[in-house]
């Protein structure tokens, strides 16, 4: 999946070094692939230790495996987000490197992934990530964890991801950071 990025194009260019402020950044989402795992490795471990843990090794089952799916998010060559599925559609995590979120990358992951499901956790770091996802169509189902930091949300309806414009302004608003 490639798409222009339109939604904060002004944005993008803004932060992505040495581009000619009359060509908006190129967002790409797509399945991780066996050569996306160092990336990804220095990605998850360096970024991301606060909010999301790999045992030694999990990545590359992740990547070799059957039961999950990994998706990347790339803003001109440049890994900025990625998203952990199981195969029933399940999003288990979305990540959203800081310096990029609030520019509809993780929108963007979400609906890469068919998601119909996800995850999410309340201790964030960055906050509570239920607002970004209600935007996106889901809603929470009541059920949590033993601990009560992770909630289960399922799609509103089933079909396409919809975020209207006022959809997104609120979400921002509320300080989402994927």
């Amino acid at each position: 999946m490639s798409a222009a990025f339109t939604r904060a194009e002004s944005r993008a260019r803004a932060g992505v070094a040495g581009r000619s402020s009359s060509l908006p950044a190129r967002l790409v989402v797509r399945r991780a692939t066996a050569g996306d795992l160092v990336p990804l490795t220095f990605f998850f471990d360096t970024l991301l230790r606060r909010d999301y843990f790999l045992r030694r090794g999990q990545l590359a089952e992740i990547l070799r495996g059957v039961h999950h799916q990994l998706y990347v998010a790339e803003l001109d060559s440049i890994l900025v987000g990625a998203a952990v599925t199981t195969g029933n559609s399940h999003l288990v995590n979305i990540l959203v490197h800081p310096a990029y979120r609030r520019l509809g990358i993780g929108e963007a992951l979400v609906r890469a992934s068919g998601a119909q499901s996800v995850s999410a956790k309340l201790d964030m770091s960055a906050g509570d990530p239920r607002s970004f996802y209600e935007a996106l169509g889901f809603e929470g189902t009541g059920h949590k964890n033993s601990k009560g930091n992770i909630e289960l949300m399922r799609l509103r309806s089933a079909g396409s991801i919809a975020r209207s414009d006022a959809a997104s302004q609120r979400a921002d608003e509320a300080g989402n950071t994927a």
